[in-house]
């Protein structure tokens, strides 16, 4: 039996997604460490100790009390954005290219999953590596779906090229300094305007 997302489920899931930046202020303002939106991860918010090193790549100290609601919220983006991704799959033709591309997208949903279960402090590894392979698959998922595209393949374009310069930035972060918060947070943000835009693109 094939799962069938209705619009209003599709198009809500894709809003709950965006949420996260909504929501997530609550557990920067309430961190009892400096916290920088601009230089310091997402995960950060999620790590379940306080103190400096508490994962081997954070040398700055920080401390959130709300970490558990943190990597709850992870978890349930990745789902809302799970269920989004689905919704914009079943309005497109069936073939292996657009099966293909929406695993390789959903990986990066996956990748919040993981990291809501497995902070960065309990294991780095694990917590990190469905996301930043999510972020490389998922730049070929938008462009198989482009590719595949008849409403909404300029728009998926555009913003595959932004999200392609925001990745090549942040592969240069231990070369030149730049806030690394900041282009991660920017990267997501493309995710979620791209895939709330077409949901409704998809439906005209």
């Amino acid at each position: 039996m094939i799962l069938y997302i209705s619009k209003k489920v599709g198009i809500l899931s894709w809003f709950a997604t965006c949420l996260h930046f909504l929501v997530e202020p609550f557990f920067i303002l309430t961190s009892t460490a400096p916290y920088s939106f601009l230089h310091h991860a997402m995960s950060d918010l999620g790590v379940t100790s306080c103190g400096t090193y508490t994962y081997l790549i954070a040398p700055h100290e920080f401390c959130s009390p709300h970490h558990f609601w943190m990597n709850v919220l992870f978890i349930i983006n990745g789902l809302t954005l799970s269920i989004g991704v689905l919704y914009i799959s079943q309005n497109l033709k069936k073939t292996k290219i657009t099966q293909l591309a929406t695993a390789f997208i959903l990986i990066l949903a996956l990748g919040n999953i993981v990291s809501g279960f497995i902070p960065a402090d309990i294991n780095l590894f694990w917590h990190s590596i469905f996301a930043q392979l999510g972020m490389i698959t998922v730049l070929a998922g938008l462009w198989m779906y482009a590719s595949s595209l008849t409403s909404g393949k300029y728009w998926t374009y555009g913003w595959l090229v932004s999200l392609l310069v925001i990745l090549i930035l942040i592969m240069f972060v231990f070369f030149v300094p730049m806030p690394t918060g900041l282009l991660q947070r920017l990267f997501y943000l493309v995710i979620f305007i791209w895939g709330t835009v077409l949901s409704f693109m998809l439906n005209k």
